[in-house]
This record gives C-alpha cells, structure tokens and sequence, in this order.
C-alpha cells in the first residue's frame, strides 16, 4: 500500500491563490493537480546546498582541474545519465 501524505498550506495570499487557479486552468487541471505537479518537479531539483556539496565531493575527487578536463557536453551527457 502506498501511503500519500497531505500538506495543508494556510494564509496564501489572494494575488498567489489566484496566480496558480489561472495557470492550472490553462493546462487543464485542478488546483490540486497542479500544484502536486509543482512539488513534484521542485522536488526533483537539487537544492543550493547539495549543489555545493556536489561540487565539493567533486573538488574533492577530482582537483580544481577536475571540470576543466571535460567538455561541457561530456559533462552534461554524465549529469544525464546518471538521474
């Protein structure tokens, strides 16, 4: 069984309420959808501070030198493949 958590957000301000109903309408979904839609892909994103751990691991291992050593494109096809 999978379990499902509620969140309840209390005091959103009107112009933010409002905000979300239009864009969740133009897209054909409930407020509901839409907004779990949003904490889905927010959530997926790496946060400032595991960025800096990221770096730092890769600093770590791999020296300053370490991101210069590969292109940009290398770099991304990595970063890629390995979510």
């Amino acid at each position: 069984m999978l379990f499902m958590a509620t969140i309840q957000i209390r005091n959103v301000p009107e112009a933010v309420h409002r905000t979300y109903q239009v864009r969740a309408a133009a897209v054909g979904m409930s407020l509901q959808e839409y907004l779990l839609a949003e904490l889905e892909r927010n959530a997926a994103l790496r946060s400032p501070a595991e960025l800096v751990a990221e770096t730092t691991e890769r600093m770590d291992a791999e020296g300053p030198e370490g991101f210069a050593r590969r292109s940009a494109a290398d770099l991304i096809r990595h970063d890629r493949a390995s979510r």
